[in-house]
């Protein structure tokens, strides 16, 4: 179990950026949904804060900066909605590290990848999943992805959403080898061995990074939170809850404005001096 992190004013975030934009070698990752994108009723209609991609897209192209995004969304999604365009150098991870537009994230995972059976498990799940909510929670939308089967709640009044998310979570349970992750008003049950930590530090050993930036906001980030203890890695919480973060932003806009001075950091650090 997780405990609240030690409290970090503004400074001490400060004092770490600075240090980690001296970096030889700096990876720079973060979620999507909730700490890139506010949360929408409406998965699809998700977009980036104003200023967030414009700052991972600067940083990235300075000398000797990764960066990735990584989310729980299926890698194709993942493009569509941040609108990295294929070219571009930003790696993306979706499906929690099990799909990934970067050869290196691949060939690191490939122990995660889903096998034949794995298949066959989800494709049942999928079915059995789908009855039950047309069947008894109408009002709860299902996102199927490569690895996984998820259940969105969002918009829905408590009640029905928690209703929604305990059949499926108990239905869930019956199928063996399902990994099952509550999230913000969803419910992600997956037959992928990956997670976002994994993914993040099989990156990072991938471009030998120094200084490791982690951004989440769910229960899903904290695998990274967790396998990032290095002195030189930073890891914030977006939002409230129990986190293992060591730092901790309050909302998307305050993402957007860490961006920004990371950026500012940077680029005086890798360009102008």
């Amino acid at each position: 179990m997780t405990r609240p992190p030690r409290p970090t004013t503004r400074l001490d975030l400060e004092q770490a950026l600075e240090h980690a934009s001296r970096a030889t070698t700096l990876l720079v990752a973060t979620d999507f949904d909730g700490v890139l994108a506010p949360f929408h009723t409406d998965p699809m209609q998700v977009r980036a804060s104003p200023g967030t991609m414009e700052s991972l897209r600067s940083l990235v192209h300075l000398p000797g900066i990764h960066v990735a995004v990584i989310s729980g969304r299926d890698l194709a999604t993942l493009r569509q909605l941040s609108e990295v365009a294929v070219d571009e150098p930003i790696v993306l991870i979706g499906s929690h590290g099990a799909e990934s537009s970067s050869e290196q994230v691949r060939s690191a995972m490939e122990g995660a990848a889903v096998t034949p059976d794995d298949e066959a498990r989800l494709h049942q799940l999928r079915r059995d999943i789908t009855a039950l909510i047309e069947t008894h929670h109408p009002a709860a939308a299902i996102e199927n992805k490569a690895a996984a089967v998820v259940v969105h709640v969002r918009g829905l009044e408590r009640e029905l959403g928690d209703a929604a998310v305990a059949d499926a979570r108990r239905l869930a349970l019956e199928h063996p080898g399902v990994k099952v992750l509550k999230g913000k008003s969803v419910l992600e049950l997956s037959v992928s061995h990956a997670d976002k930590g994994s993914a993040v530090t099989a990156y990072g050993r991938a471009v030998g990074a120094t200084a490791r930036i982690y951004f989440g906001d769910d229960v899903t980030d904290e695998d990274a939170f967790m396998r990032m203890t290095r002195p030189e890695d930073i890891t914030v919480k977006v939002g409230t809850g129990s986190t293992a973060a060591r730092y901790r932003l309050d909302d998307e806009a305050a993402v957007a404005r860490c961006l920004q001075r990371l950026e500012h950091l940077c680029t005086t650090l890798r360009v102008t001096s």
